[in-house]
């Protein structure tokens, strides 16, 4: 199961990073900022496995407390004071959203996967009982909202 999910895996990633591309490609303000997008979206995933392999699933949740207030609170004083100061400053604020937001979004599926009991019948999801392979699920699902994301932002940038 692990190695077939592990193709399904980076399979749904790059997917996610084709459909930034294809949609984003020409467009005059996401195209000069979408190899950074590809790039923190990767290093995020990387991070997670890596924090997954590492830790325990316990310690993963004092992380996802500790990334919602840094997110939610300390980030908001970030934005007011970078308004008022140069684009690199807002540049940094918009790419922590990203980490952060992600990161907490993957930790979030992960305790999903760990308390949820599938009853419908797919393989992919009742096979997966080690802890690599709900890394790997919450990588897929992360993906998938990674393209759904595409998709919004299409809408909003074609918003006149």
């Amino acid at each position: 199961m692990t190695k077939k999910l592990s193709v399904i895996t980076i399979f749904t990633w790059i997917i996610s990073l084709a459909v930034w591309q294809l949609l984003f490609y020409s467009h005059k303000v996401v195209s000069e900022i979408l190899w950074e997008i590809h790039t923190i979206f990767s290093s995020v995933l990387v991070f997670y496995t890596l924090l997954n392999l590492i830790v325990k699933e316990t310690t993963l949740d004092i992380i996802k407390i500790t990334f919602k207030i840094i997110f939610k609170v300390w980030l908001i004083i970030f934005i007011a004071f970078s308004m008022q100061n140069s684009f690199k400053q807002k540049a940094f604020v918009l790419t922590t959203t990203f980490i952060f937001g992600y990161l907490e979004g993957l930790i979030e599926i992960n305790v999903w996967l760990r308390n949820f009991s599938f009853r419908f019948q797919s393989k992919l999801f009742q096979n997966a009982t080690s802890k690599f392979d709900k890394t790997q699920l919450s990588i897929i699902c992360l993906s998938l909202v990674h393209i759904l994301c595409a998709f919004i932002a299409l809408v909003f940038f074609n918003i006149k």
